[in-house]
């Protein structure tokens, strides 16, 4: 009778398995096909048949993209563990904040489901994780071999299709127009995110972007997954991808068993290559764990296991055949490319590649992580609660809490940190009463951030200064560079007063579920919250600002865009055809991000190859209408506008077009970057948060502190270079902030800064009528520097009082 039940499920099984329809069925092609990529709607449209067609799949909208499509999960389990899919969720969500005892965690570990996150897309131009959903979702639905049922049965997998909606059709749609011309490998002439492109992974500490955000409260205050997957596509080459375990150095803040189990994942997943004859996976090299702000490294300060690979990408859905000749010898790091190594165990040496077998990698590695979870779901569990309890625990030494006076320089800046905190599952408290600490007095209303939390090792390390490790080939090799950048200190970037305390304290908190700007804040020019819509508060005349916007999809461009409309400030997009008109009529402001003098005038040259930034790829061909610069005349053009009266705002790099070409009275101390991203002078900023000096009686100090804090990453100093008595006139030269003479290092690491200390890093130089505005730095990097936004403001507001 038994048998019989057994050959009647499994027909059953079957008939479910014919109704569900396989990716080519949808499609038309199987997924990764060559010169073939499926868009949103594509995409989208399956996981809809699957969630009509099986119980296996329920499909959720969690929110919607910057432009406004729908970002969808697709939780895909069994049909009895979809049922008590709150069940699952409750229990993921108690042991990730501690809130059991420890016999009541492990019952809850044994009856729990392991909760996984695997998302696609993030960078739209690495196409394969998005086709590779697909499959991913077709197989975990469908198959019935026992290692497919034994994870749907002890596994809630949390699939995100396409996480970035926007980048996959402009990306897919731009690729389709292309195929079969000379110009099919052609880059993506704007940003494949509204205002961050590939810094859209790069936001998930601040969370700027509403798909972060949204993506945010998923993981941090919703679901709590133990283990969260993030797909890449730019191994070191010729690697076809890279696994953990990451590179050197690694954030002390991230707790060590839990940087053990990355580990472990890392290795459960290169047997597993290894075992189905997939070679070229290489560990430790390029993606280190210092940094915080990605999509695989914010989880891992909140105790989840964050899993970032990078499979191999020619580009789009073209493929490539290499030959042996093609490879280098040997990886950046100096190690063999073409010889086992402990790091890379089986050297890929070369054939075809293309969309299709970076799919079947990622497949590979998807399966890996999902059978671990699956025959170690309990010990994923209750790990998730050993971590947490660990960080709720009052530690000697501390720190105890982090501070935030009620009384702010600026205290909208402290409502939005705040605010961001709390999005990220930080538990923010208020005093309902005056108490002490630390041997001082708070008022009332002050907010205090215990350390004694779940996810302590996220706020401990957005609240204090980074100190990156200097670590070195042999004892006098050149310092290892990071990955991203060496500094993000919260409270330093946004302008906060956070006063650290060290010992227990007592005072009667409440919790905050509102965070509310004081109405102060709208006439008091020292808050961020006073030039937001200024114009039509104060029924002035608002300036007219426009935007370069090239067409090489500059990052720097689309923050700045970003910061923008957050304020309210209309502006305009300039492209290279608008500067064949005059400039002077139409606007006060003219902005130039931060991009090099040669790629302002000239961009993509018509006819000449594109670098695509990936070793062992050839440059391709842009469309010749994404082609050029602004050109000599958009140059004069520029200068004309500012002699004419207005105001020419430039960041960094851009900085040295009017430098050199106007020119202006200053000379530059730093100039371009050599190979080592040192300067001509030796000074390097990785990305770091240096002290300032500003002048507050400069208009373009309005509402600033005398002694603030700038993101440096790269950078510029000037020394002008005017006698006192000619800095006069329509020549005149004035500072409004200098680097530090002293402790320049706020947070992160510098190189040879003796170099700069003292000297100008923001000045206003006069220019005919006009004026120009040179930040040696960038006041609105990835919109996290909201303490130095007024500088930028305060350029953009003055430009009409300056004609």
């Amino acid at each position: 009778m038994v048998r019989r039940f057994a050959v009647f499920l499994a027909f059953v099984f079957r008939l479910s398995a014919a109704a569900v329809p396989s990716p080519k069925e949808h499609l038309g092609y199987t997924p990764g096909e060559d010169y073939k990529l499926a868009d949103f709607a594509d995409v989208s449209g399956y996981f809809r048949k699957l969630a009509a067609a099986s119980d296996r799949i329920q499909l959720e909208e969690f929110g919607r993209s910057a432009n406004g499509k729908p970002l969808l999960v697709a939780y895909i389990s069994s049909a009895e563990n979809l049922r008590q899919l709150g069940k699952w969720k409750q229990i993921s969500r108690d042991l990730a904040l501690g809130r059991a005892s420890a016999e009541d965690a492990r019952r809850m570990a044994r009856e729990g489901r392991a909760i996984v996150w695997i998302d696609s897309g993030l960078h739209a131009s690495e196409v394969a994780p998005v086709q590779h959903s697909f499959d991913l979702a077709y197989r975990m639905i469908t198959q019935e071999d026992d290692e497919t049922r034994r994870i749907r049965d002890r596994v809630i997998l949390l699939q995100v299709p396409v996480i970035n909606p926007d980048g996959l059709d402009w990306i897919a749609h731009w690729y389709r127009q292309n195929v079969g011309t000379p110009y099919e490998l052609a880059p993506l002439p704007h940003l494949y995110q509204k205002y961050a492109g590939h810094d859209n992974n790069r936001d998930y500490f601040m969370l700027n972007l509403p798909e972060t955000r949204h993506v945010a409260r998923m993981l941090f205050r919703e679901w709590f997954p133990q283990i969260v997957y993030n797909q890449h596509q730019a191994p070191a080459f010729p690697a076809r991808i890279f696994v953990p375990p990451y590179a050197e150095p690694l954030n002390p803040h991230i707790p060590a068993m839990l940087m053990e189990g990355i580990n472990v994942i890392g290795s459960v997943m290169k047997e597993r290559f290894a075992r189905e004859d997939k070679p070229g996976v290489l560990s430790y090299l390029g993606y280190d764990a210092w940094w915080n702000g990605g999509l695989r490294s914010v989880p891992a300060f909140h105790n989840m296991h964050g899993i970032l690979t990078e499979t191999a990408l020619h580009s789009y859905a073209t493929p490539r055949t290499y030959a042996l000749s093609d490879l280098p010898d040997r990886f950046s790091n100096g190690m063999p490319a073409k010889e086992p190594t402990v790091f890379y165990e089986r050297p890929w040496l070369g054939g075809k590649w293309g969309t299709r077998p970076a799919i079947d990698y990622m497949l590979t590695a998807d399966w890996a992580i999902l059978e671990l979870a699956a025959g170690r779901s309990e010990h994923f569990l209750y790990k998730a609660w050993e971590m947490a309890r660990a960080a709720m625990e009052t530690r000697t030494g501390g720190p105890h809490a982090y501070i935030v006076p009620a009384a702010q320089w600026d205290a909208s800046a402290a409502v939005d940190m705040l605010q961001r905190l709390a999005w990220s599952g930080i538990d923010v408290r208020r005093a309902a009463d005056t108490f002490q600490a630390g041997g001082k007095t708070y008022a009332a209303g002050t907010y205090v951030l215990s350390a004694a939390q779940p996810f302590r090792a996220h706020l401990v390390d957005l609240m204090e200064a980074q100190k990156y490790p200097e670590l070195r080939s042999g004892t006098t090799g050149p310092t290892k560079r990071p990955y991203d950048v060496a500094g993000w200190t919260l409270p330093m970037n946004m302008g906060v007063d956070v006063q650290r305390v060290d010992a227990p304290f007592d005072a009667r908190l409440e919790a905050v579920t509102e965070f509310a700007v004081p109405a102060s804040a709208a006439q008091d020019p020292r808050q961020n919250a006073y030039y937001v819509g200024l114009p039509a508060r104060q029924r002035t005349s608002a300036p007219r600002v426009a935007l370069y916007e090239p067409f090489t999809a500059n990052m720097d461009t689309g923050w700045t865009q970003y910061v923008l409309d957050q304020f309210k400030v209309p502006h305009t997009l300039l492209h290279n055809a608008d500067f064949a008109s005059p400039l002077a009529e139409r606007f006060d402001a003219v902005i130039l991000a931060s991009q090099s003098v040669n790629s302002i005038l000239h961009g993509t040259r018509a006819g000449e190859g594109v670098s695509r930034g990936r070793a062992g790829d050839a440059p391709t061909l842009q469309r010749p209408e994404f082609t050029g610069g602004i050109g000599l005349h958009g140059l004069a053009r520029l200068e004309e506008f500012v002699r004419a009266g207005g105001t020419l705002i430039a960041f960094d790099d851009s900085t040295a077009l009017p430098v050199q070409f106007f020119p202006l009275p200053v000379r530059p101390l730093l100039g371009d970057a050599g190979e080592g991203g040192e300067s001509t002078g030796g000074y390097y900023s990785p990305g770091s948060i240096i002290r300032i000096k500003v002048d507050p009686s400069h208009p373009l100090a309005a509402g600033m502190p005398e002694d603030a804090y700038a993101f440096a990453s790269g950078g510029e100093a000037w020394d002008i270079t005017l006698l006192k008595e000619f800095n006069t006139g329509d020549r005149a030269v004035r500072s409004v902030a200098r680097y530090a003479e002293k402790d320049l290092l706020a947070s992160g690491w510098l190189s040879g800064d003796r170099v700069v200390r003292g000297k100008h890093i923001l000045l206003q130089a006069r220019h005919g009528k006009g004026r120009v505005v040179l930040f040696g730095f960038r006041p609105q990097f990835r919109a996290q520097t909201a303490g130095t936004f007024k500088f930028l403001l305060n350029a953009i507001y003055s430009a009409v009082a300056a004609r």
